[in-house]
């Protein structure tokens, strides 16, 4: 776990593969940005305050050395593995961004957001490790989307999502 306030650039020691990150900015004011120097590049770019997770080095042979963090505030960063991910069966009800490891079986999804910015979904059923964007749109969100469980999902919102397998 890494504290600190304001900028600062963050230097790792983990192996290649798949991390889950959670970064916290409560009281951050103005752009709160959170930046990785591999594949996945720009982690988080929020106005505000900010408290989420999102995965990093999802692709085969990636590796993050450094984080870089813009923040007006006192902020924490978690690296971890796919231990930090939340564990679902069925239906999966959030707020923000969040990783998700979902273990039931499934072939679609009602989807649901009610944030007024971009919200995407992003799934990579454990079966073909493809990365499938189901859904990106502005705004509030409701409809049915090919969902291949089990799987990991990453849901990006800036409001409450839900997500019922089917």
């Amino acid at each position: 776990m890494f504290k600190g306030s304001g900028d600062d650039v963050i230097t790792l020691d983990r192996p290649v593969g798949l991390k889950v990150v959670k970064f916290e900015c409560p009281a951050c004011t103005r752009n709160t940005v959170l930046k990785s120097d591999g594949f996945d590049s720009l982690l988080v770019n929020e106005i505000g305050a900010y408290s989420g997770q999102m995965w990093m080095d999802i692709r085969d042979g990636s590796r993050t050395n450094t984080l870089t963090v813009s923040a007006t505030g006192a902020w924490t960063l978690t690296v971890g593995d796919l231990d930090m991910a939340t564990v679902a069966t069925g239906p999966l009800a959030g707020n923000g961004d969040s990783v998700v490891l979902y273990t039931g079986s499934s072939n679609k999804a009602k989807i649901t957001n009610a944030g007024a910015s971009n919200f995407t979904v992003h799934v990579v059923p454990l079966a073909t490790s493809t990365i499938n964007l189901a859904v990106n749109h502005i705004g509030g969100y409701e409809g049915t989307v090919p969902f291949n469980g089990p799987a990991l999902v990453q849901i990006s919102s800036t409001g409450a999502w839900t997500i019922t397998p089917s």
